[in-house]
């Protein structure tokens, strides 16, 4: 790369003209008016926007304001007919129509109260679907149920409704104000949000009769349902009973086989519109929707059960894979993607009718099993071929198992066979040969008779009988790193674009696709051929595969959008060389521009393939070196290369070629990146190519410092890693694109796992992981919750609470409804521990009786090591529930609202867990490295010892503590301590006389010493003295053997004149215990004696010393394969903010125990979870995989939907009663932990300022509104300029600046509130921070804080070019994630007083 004229990296000049505030206008606060809303409607250089949907929406913005908001409804058949036929059907603009009607509240204050119980006209209940559809398309489901579910009986009727309705439009019925494919498609959209949602009991009530077992009234094979009978003989009891009920004329059995028929009948309908309406793009749209359906019914086992078997036996797949759509030719975006979603998801259907479960029985079956299962499908295929066919079929009873499972060998001897005798064949092994479709429907796959093809069965005997990859097999073929093909593949790109998509589908006259040249529009709601992460999960083996795939999606968007811009910054320009004879020219690809996160490599090469292993047809290891120049860049860019690269890190190779010689436009910047792999760093190399560090090694990461130096030059080199199953593919291909690498790409630190959590997911579907018994069933949402919580925490047993009670006082106050006994005579005392007495029956509701026990703890002699640290928060009784909840064995879910105490709850949990049960392990999880060090610091100062803590991950170095507590820290600890203990055993010795010898050289000297002479000694004087019948003062004071000891420690007598025999006692004993625990100590350190490598004494801490160990869910995922090789084990997880970690990410801190033949994960006896699912959820980029396939819902979120009971605690001390006011409504009984905050210091909250809370509108300043220089770079001088004059404002007043807190959304915000150009320097540091997704004021406390909550308008389209000069300026990197999740809407600023004298 040749030098450049100035160094990249660097900040530009101030432009001319850049003064101080003082001298710029203040924008004033502003009213919402006509020109606020043109402001608000204008681009960013001051044209207006244009709506074609304006007139529509201020139309039923009138009719809302007349019929139902703000005034007693006017009811109206006419209106509701009125919206459905000016503004839904056939509308355009129907999505933003849906939104204004939602945010309205139609359903709410118009449909729903006035739909009668005993029937609504069809105008009406396709309005309330098309509402509910709306809700469920903003993932608002909760709230959508809540509407329409209390009242269960209404919801019944309104369910029955949509059934009856879809049943007169599959009869061939029209409805006068929507089209027939459009309903059909809202009515199965309304069917999936109600399959997606069957925790809900209302919705659960009417779903199930759809598919129980009377469906199989419906399938034709015979066979396969005695099967099924004779695997479960209690089916064929049921399968009676059904028979009987739906007999008769009476309401409840004609109910009953509407119940029965309708999904049977609606699966033929679906096909036959396949062959009916093949060139309909309405019927498209309706057949992808029922897809959607179908995959769904199958992804939970509640609905699968018997659905599956219907499936099978009608064909579903064949039928599909065969289906006149998939040869369509969409003259449109939306209509070729009609055609592709079609495709993907009749594969997603397949994959999930033969997934590996016992439909019945839900059980998961291990790949022997499944194989096994296909062993005697085979068997019995053969069977029948001897028995029926001996000639015919003689290939097929002597062939071999494996043989027949190639599908064309087998179609190959079923082809034999005549027309009758496979008509036959098919009879008898239980395959449907007569046709589902409705009648008159013809298709080349049906012959005259009704009955299917020859060529037809043949098929589907292959699809039936074929071998099948497992799904481990599956997921092993699948590179963790990305490849160009993924990063810009129809998945990728329609997930990215899945809440741009229309609802409506355009197309010809009648509903074809070629037409007069009329074009109609029909509702078409987006699908994603994606798996959904709901509620339920067929088994464990399901759960891993859907998150891998999503995971996997997730992550190559995250690196496409970073892979892009990062060649949009590099500016790729094409230049010409001439070649040898200069009669022709070699392209080459010059970069212009520059970027701090990839840099053009100066060399790749290809330097290691070893042998492959044996069975095994990719290399066992590829490496690679790498070499980039940083001449060029500032010494800033320079040093994040040396330190933040470290070995294990992913870094992603591109080849970027340029197409022209100008540089690619924003546009272009996909077509010059021609190919994209991954590879991991090994270690660093010198410039000679020697391992620089204990990288080489895969031991500690290097020290950029050290390890470079500050003379190490511009060049640095790496060796890296290749994925070997790409690379074979590669070299099969005879591609050149290693040939053709020339940009290194790093990604930040905590964007950058993916791989490690990738590789995870695939460790346990190969090698499996049992849950406990008690979460297993939980965690794929079956069973009763209430089995596996411990929120009855109350229940007979004795609870551990240490010092969790201040006093009696409190003590009493949180067990109120119970009788408090003491055992003790002294009363109350700390430690204490409560027992639960059982009731007199296990429904007695009256208050129980407790009986409070003191533990007593031995004391240790006059030697203390320091005062015992005792809990001085008086918990509120919440917050003591959540805390002896946790001392019980299962799952304990905590929700604790904002200023609740979730972290000081923690903190009480892991004390009590740590002093109740010395032998056990606790391992701490949260989401991100602050929140862990604020639960840690206040660990460490409690009354635990330093030994048994440990801190994993790279954020140890930030922890604010006196010592290191991470592994490399703790050994040193250990062996500073077993100097100063040695020592001490030295002097021990000497104090009794034993000089010379070597006691206090090694541990093992000092615990022979301690055998030999120190127990002796001690017996001794027991015998003479303590367990004599007198003992005498005399005896004591002379006869115990240590006493000279303690006294020159002590610097006094150990007995002093005025002490009694039972003091004296007492004393003697304690010496000699805190000598047991000194040797103890020194027992525990000896293995760092013998282990002699740093690695091996870390390990030996990590898996047999420390007894709370902390760490990230991200660390968890980086290094699982390294602990389970150790051997790691714990018995409790907590995990704080569980809310926003995403749920695969949840499930790897519990499965960090090695698998074993009797599940080792089984050893997990509790699980702490602590959280807030009302606020943020986990970060998703991608905006598909968050709304369609739920990926943002966390674990944590789940639960509590499935209604697992969890504990809330409800008082909270952050803000002030008017401030928690704006979130109180989200929480069940949400109070104020200090209510009486008028009085005092805190009647008067904020000086100066009129409200405790205020929402200002700032307008456009200096006739310009929200600008965007570069792409994701929002700025706003405006709302810049307001805040800076606040915060000057409120310095003047006298409040610190410490106690303010300026919040924004956008780094650009940042960049300008503390540049220097607007005067904010006051002489003091400024608070500031963007809000990223995380917590980021963390337990400081502010009085003021001010917010930019949302920006103008929609993202322009990006400028060329690289970096821009504010870039350059200000060191801004791009928002993407604010860009993407902010909202459009007018510009507000917020502030906010938070409490003063209290914490989060």
């Amino acid at each position: 790369m040749p030098p450049k004229s100035r160094v990249r990296g660097g900040r530009g000049g101030r432009k001319a003209g850049a003064g101080a505030t003082s001298k710029r206008p203040i924008p004033t606060r502003s009213t919402v008016s006509k020109d606020t809303r043109a402001a608000a409607n204008a681009t960013s250089d001051g044209t207006p926007r244009t709506n074609s949907g304006d007139q529509g929406s201020d139309d039923l913005a009138t009719i809302a304001g007349t019929h139902w908001m703000g005034r007693k409804p006017k009811w109206s058949e006419d209106v509701v007919r009125r919206i459905m036929a000016d503004h839904i059907v056939g509308a355009k603009s129907l999505r933003a129509n849906l939104q204004l009607l939602e945010r309205t509240q139609y359903l709410e204050l118009y449909l729903w109260p006035h739909y009668s119980a005993s029937g609504a006209s069809e105008a009406m209940v396709v309005s309330v679907l098309l509402m509910l559809n709306e809700k469920f398309q903003q993932r608002l489901h909760a709230s959508a149920w809540a509407v329409v579910c209390s009242d269960p009986a209404k919801f019944a009727r309104l369910f029955d409704d949509a059934v009856d309705l879809m049943r007169k439009l599959m009869k061939g019925g029209d409805l006068e104000f929507i089209d027939s494919m459009s309903a059909r498609s809202v009515v199965t959209q309304f069917l999936v949000g109600c399959f997606s949602s069957i925790e809900t009991r209302q919705v659960r009530d009417c779903v199930m009769p759809l598919v129980s077992l009377s469906i199989w009234h419906h399938v034709e094979g015979q066979t396969m349902m005695e099967r099924e009978f004779a695997k479960v003989p209690q089916l064929r009891k049921f399968w009676k009973h059904l028979n009987k009920k739906g007999k008769g004329d009476g309401d409840e059995a004609v109910r009953s086989r509407i119940n029965r028929d309708f999904v049977p009948e609606l699966v033929k309908d679906f096909i036959g519109c396949q062959y009916a309406a093949a060139d309909n793009w309405g019927a498209l749209a309706y057949g992808v929707k029922m897809l959607e359906l179908l995959v769904d019914m199958e992804s939970q086992l509640p609905t699968r059960r018997y659905v599956n078997l219907l499936l099978v036996d009608f064909q579903i797949v064949s039928l599909c894979e065969r289906s006149p759509w998939n040869q369509l030719q969409g003259t449109s975006d939306g209509q070729a993607s009609l055609v592709r979603r079609f495709k993907e998801l009749t594969a997603r259907l397949c994959d999930m009718v033969h997934f590996q479960v016992d439909d019945v029985a839900g059980h998961a079956l291990t790949d022997a099993e499944a194989k096994d299962a296909h062993y005697q499908q085979l068997a019995d295929l053969q069977l029948a071929a001897f028995e029926h066919f001996p000639r015919e079929l003689e290939d097929v009873a002597v062939s071999s198992v494996a043989r027949l499972g190639d599908r064309d060998v087998l179609t190959q001897c079923l082809a034999t066979l005549d027309r009758p005798s496979l008509l036959k064949m098919a009879k008898v092994v239980g395959i449907r040969h007569r046709s589902v479709m409705p009648t008159g429907v013809s298709a080349d796959l049906v012959d005259p008779d009704g009955s299917y093809s020859e060529k037809f069965l043949l098929a589907v005997f292959a699809e039936r009988y074929g071998k099948r990859p497992t799904v481990a097999d599956q997921v092993r073929a699948v590179s963790p790193f990305p490849t160009e093909q993924l990063l810009f593949s129809d998945a990728v790109c329609d997930a990215d674009g899945y809440e741009r998509q229309p609802h409506v589908v355009t197309f010809g006259a009648q509903g074809t696709a070629t037409g007069d040249g009329r074009e109609t529009a029909c509702i078409s709601y987006p699908v994603l051929a994606v798996p959904k992460l709901n509620m339920q999960f067929l088994t464990l083996h399901d759960y891993l595969a859907r998150c891998f795939e999503l995971l996997r999606l997730e992550s190559a968007y995250e690196i496409r959008e970073d892979v892009e811009d990062a060649a949009r910054r590099l500016q790729p320009r094409m230049t010409y060389e001439p070649a040898d004879g200069g009669h022709a020219s070699v392209t080459n690809t010059h970069f212009d521009g520059w970027t701090r996160m990839a840099l053009p490599m100066r060399s790749f090469e290809v330097t290691d393939v070893q042998r492959p292993r044996i069975g095994e047809a990719a290399p066992s290891k590829v490496r690679a070196d790498i070499s980039v120049d940083l001449r060029d860049y500032v010494e800033s860019i320079r040093r994040e290369w040396d330190e933040e690269v470290r070995p294990r890190d992913v870094l992603i190779l591109c080849s970027v070629q340029a197409h022209n010689s100008t540089g690619p436009s924003d546009g272009c910047a996909r077509k010059c990146i021609r190919s994209v792999r991954g590879c991991e760093i090994e270690c660093r190399l010198d410039s000679k190519g020697r391992p620089i560090g204990d990288g080489a090694t895969g031991g500690a990461d290097v020290d950029g410092e050290e390890s470079l130096g500050p003379k190490a030059g511009s060049l640095r080199y790496f060796r890296v890693l290749l994925d070997r199953h790409q690379y074979h593919a590669d070299i099969q291909a005879r591609n050149d694109t290693y040939e053709t690498l020339n940009v290194v790409m790093r990604r930040k630190p905590q964007e950058n796992n993916f791989k490690s959590v990738l590789e995870t997911i695939r460790e346990l579907m190969v090698n499996p992981v049992a849950l406990p018994d008690w979460l297993s069933a939980t965690f794929l949402g079956y069973g009763d919750p209430g089995t596996s919580d411990a929120v009855q925490w109350t229940r007979a047993g004795k609870v551990w609470f240490g010092d969790t009670f201040v006093s009696e006082e409190h003590l009493r106050e949180c067990l109120g409804q119970f009788t408090v006994e003491f055992a003790n005579e002294c009363g109350f005392a700390k430690p204490c521990a409560i027992e639960f007495l059982p009731r007199a029956s296990e429904g007695d509701d009256s208050s129980g009786v407790v009986r409070v026990t003191h533990e007593t703890v031995a004391s240790m002699g006059p030697i203390e090591l320091g005062a015992r640290l005792e809990n001085k928060i008086r918990f509120t009784p919440a917050q003591v529930a959540a805390i002896g909840s946790a001392a019980r064995e299962g799952l304990t879910l905590i929700v604790g609202p904002p200023g609740t105490g979730k972290t000081d709850v923690a903190v009480q949990i892991v004390s009590n867990l740590y002093h109740a049960y010395p032998r056990q392990k606790i391992l701490i999880i949260t989401h991100s490295n602050q929140a862990l060090n604020q639960l840690f610091e206040k660990i460490i100062a409690l009354d635990i010892e330093p030994r048994h803590l440990l801190r994993l991950g790279h954020g140890e170095g930030d922890l604010d503590a006196e010592e290191s507590y991470s592994r490399a820290g703790r050994v040193d600890s250990y062996l500073e301590r077993r100097t100063a203990l040695l020592q001490d055993v030295r002097d021990l010795a000497e104090s009794m006389g034993i000089a010379g010898g070597d006691v206090g050289y090694t541990c093992d000297n000092a615990r022979f010493f301690y055998v030999v002479h120190v127990r002796l000694r001690w017996e001794a004087f027991r015998r003479k003295t303590l367990e004599g019948g007198n003992v005498a003062e005399q005896a004591i004071r002379s006869g115990f053997p240590f006493a000279k000891y303690f006294e020159s420690r002590l610097g006094r007598p150990l007995f002093a004149s005025n002490c009694s025999i039972g003091e004296m006692i007492e004393t003697a004993e304690g010496c000699f215990r805190w000598l047991e625990r000194m040797f103890d100590e020194l027992a525990d350190i000896q293995p760092f004696e013998l282990l002699r490598s740093r690695a091996e004494r870390a390990n030996y801490l990590l898996t047999n010393q420390a007894r709370i160990v902390a760490m990230t869910c991200t660390h968890a995922a980086l290094k699982r394969g390294d602990l389970v090789r150790l051997g790691f084990r714990y018995d409790t997880v907590v995990m704080e903010e569980a809310a926003q970690v995403l749920d695969i990410e949840t499930l790897i801190p519990l499965t960090l125990h090695r698998a074993g033949g009797d599940g080792a994960g089984r050893e997990l006896k509790r699980l702490v979870m602590i959280g807030d699912h009302n606020q943020l959820p986990p970060v998703v980029r991608n905006s598909g995989l968050r709304a369609f396939a739920n990926m943002e819902q966390s674990l944590f979120t789940r639960l509590v939907r499935l209604g697992v009971p969890y504990i809330e605690l409800n008082r909270q001390a952050r803000a002030r009663p008017q401030i928690a006011s704006l979130y109180r409504f989200r929480y069940r009984d949400l109070g104020d932990l200090l209510p009486a905050v008028e009085q005092g210091p805190f009647a008067q909250p904020n000086p100066g300022f009129a409200n405790e809370f205020q929402f200002i509108d700032v307008a456009n300043f200096g006739g310009k509104g929200e600008s965007e220089p570069t792409r994701y770079f929002f700025q706003s001088l405006g709302e810049a300029e307001y805040m800076v004059a606040m915060y000057q404002y409120m310095r003047l007043l006298g409040y610190p600046a410490e106690r303010i807190a300026l919040l924004t959304t956008y780094n650009d915000r940042l960049a300008i509130c503390t540049g220097e150009s607007f005067g904010m320097t006051v002489g003091d540091q400024r608070a500031t921070t963007v809000v990223d997704g995380v917590e980021v004021l963390g337990d400081v406390v502010y009085k003021m804080i001010e917010a930019h909550l949302a920006r103008n308008e929609l993202p322009a389209d990006e400028p060329a070019g690289g970096e821009s000069e504010e870039d350059q300026a200000m060191g801004s990197e791009s928002d993407e994630d604010q860009a993407v999740d902010a909202e459009s809407g007018e510009e507000q600023a917020v502030d906010a007083e938070a409490h003063d004298d209290t914490g989060g």
